[in-house]
């Protein structure tokens, strides 16, 4: 998990390059100005473009070259999304989002570095984000790598660590409950990394005052549904 003075870290060097405005948040570019979705609004069109999608009736997404010409001065997205690398969960075709909609990070097993944590700053701050969705899926490779080295003690090469050792407290969690332990997990580490976001002094303010919300979820990869957890 990040820790406090980490995220202080990295948004400070964001906004010491001017990425981070130091006052209120301003549009990267008046032309495109920030999102008027509200955060259960934002919320409820990730959710309507999941639907069809899982009904094979996907939204066509603005993705032609008058929408990339429009984006070319500045972008001002209605969701932040953090997810899994995992090539079966790319966010904008599961939400039926074009250029422009979605401020993405992904690592695998869909946890928070210092550098990802400063990106959704970005996106909130800057950008004007209203919502951020931490999304796990369905048999998460890197959460059973997780489950394997909690249960048995199996490690991955040294370079992969890194990528397990953020989600086996979610695994520790996930042992006290019914059902699959991996499911479990799965669920455990996007609710808790949702909840570190929530509580982080980056993102306190907006959540307070009702314009920002940050979720859970989890991504069926049979069904294709998303499925809100918490927040």
């Amino acid at each position: 998990m990040i820790s406090r003075r980490a995220l202080f870290a990295a948004t400070a060097c964001l906004t010491c390059a001017g990425m981070l405005p130091a006052g209120p948040a301003r549009a990267a570019d008046s032309s495109v100005p920030h999102t008027s979705l509200s955060p259960d609004q934002a919320l409820a069109r990730l959710l309507e473009g999941n639907s069809r999608f899982v009904a094979d009736s996907p939204m066509a997404p603005a993705i032609d070259s008058h929408r990339r010409h429009d984006l070319a001065g500045g972008q001002g997205p209605f969701a932040a999304l953090v997810g899994c690398a995992d090539s079966r969960t790319p966010p904008e075709a599961l939400c039926g989002a074009g250029l422009g909609d979605i401020f993405t990070t992904r690592v695998a097993g869909n946890t928070m570095t210092a550098p990802a944590v400063a990106s959704l700053a970005y996106s909130v701050k800057a950008l004007g984000a209203p919502l951020i969705m931490v999304m796990g899926h369905e048999r998460c490779g890197a959460v059973a790598a997780a489950v394997e080295f909690v249960t048995k003690g199996t490690r991955l090469p040294s370079p992969m660590m890194a990528m397990v050792e953020p989600i086996v407290p979610a695994v520790r969690a996930a042992r006290h409950l019914q059902g699959d332990l991996l499911d479990n997990a799965v669920r455990e580490n996007a609710k808790a990394v949702a909840k570190a976001l929530r509580e982080n002094a980056a993102f306190r303010p907006e959540v307070a005052n009702h314009r920002l919300r940050v979720v859970a979820a989890r991504y069926d990869l049979d069904d294709g549904k998303i499925e809100v957890l918490a927040g």
